[in-house]
């Protein structure tokens, strides 16, 4: 006959020794997840940056190169966006300015933001870096 043994002790499972290599495991595995953790996080930021940049830079050319508005009305538009994004130390620049341009000529707005001032930590793969966004837009 087959007999089937089935055994009922638990030494094994939570011996002192098995709990010190889950320790272990733990001690090994713990920093490599909060890495990248923390990678996804500031992955996720830099990514959001640039949409609100590129956001920004569109919503000021649009109304700057208009037929009645002017470039302060579109810099107030574009500075509305980064403000509402929450955004540090932004910076406009029109090439050529949108008051002086003949229509019909392009008109750029350059949205330019520091990735040490918008990051989530401070030191990672976005630190020293300068995030810069154009749009280019004909004058009405």
């Amino acid at each position: 006959m087959f007999q089937l043994s089935i055994s009922t002790s638990r030494t094994h499972r939570n011996s002192p020794r098995r709990r010190g290599s889950a320790t272990v495991e733990l001690a090994v595995c713990l920093p490599v997840i909060l890495l990248l953790i923390a990678g996804a996080i500031e992955g996720a930021n830099f990514a959001f940056l640039r949409q609100a940049l590129a956001q920004s830079a569109y919503e000021g050319i649009k109304v700057a190169v208009r037929r009645n508005s002017t470039p302060a009305q579109g810099l107030q538009a574009a500075q509305r966006i980064t403000q509402q994004r929450n955004i540090q130390g932004a910076t406009f620049q029109f090439q050529p300015d949108p008051a002086t341009a003949a229509p019909g000529s392009p008109v750029t707005l350059i949205v330019t933001a520091p990735g040490d001032a918008n990051s989530q930590f401070p030191i990672g793969p976005f630190a020293n870096q300068t995030i810069s966004i154009r749009a280019t837009m004909a004058r009405e």
